[in-house]
């Protein structure tokens, strides 16, 4: 019960910061879905995105930008981290990481145009 609660309660926060109810229900759990400003459908039980699709193919294509998103986030949290990490280090240990976040910099970029042509 209070669970339930809880859900109604960040469905209630999600429609007051402008997100709508739809008609849609989360095929995992049955709770009503919002579509968010942007235009993601949210459930507010399983607090992650969902994406109704209509065939295999697009199930498919969907799974990959979830996938590319997260590889990307973690690209991403990974330069941040090096990032902090250089005021700490000696000349020889900073080009190291320079090094690094160069690389994982070509990754996130390579990663953001692959996401971008598949949305």
């Amino acid at each position: 019960m209070e669970k339930e609660r809880d859900v109604v309660k960040r469905i209630a926060q999600l429609v007051r910061a402008g997100a709508t109810l739809t008609s849609y229900t989360c095929p995992v759990c049955g709770t009503v879905l919002v579509k968010l400003k942007t235009g993601e459908l949210y459930c507010a039980n399983c607090e992650r995105t969902v994406v109704l699709v209509k065939s295999d193919e697009e199930a498919q294509q969907a799974v990959e930008v979830v996938q590319l998103r997260e590889v990307r986030r973690i690209v991403f949290d990974k330069i941040l981290q090096l990032g902090r990490e250089l005021e700490k280090l000696s000349a020889s240990e900073m080009v190291d990481h320079l090094r690094s976040m160069s690389i994982l910099l070509d990754i996130y970029e390579k990663l953001s145009k692959i996401q971008s042509s598949k949305v």
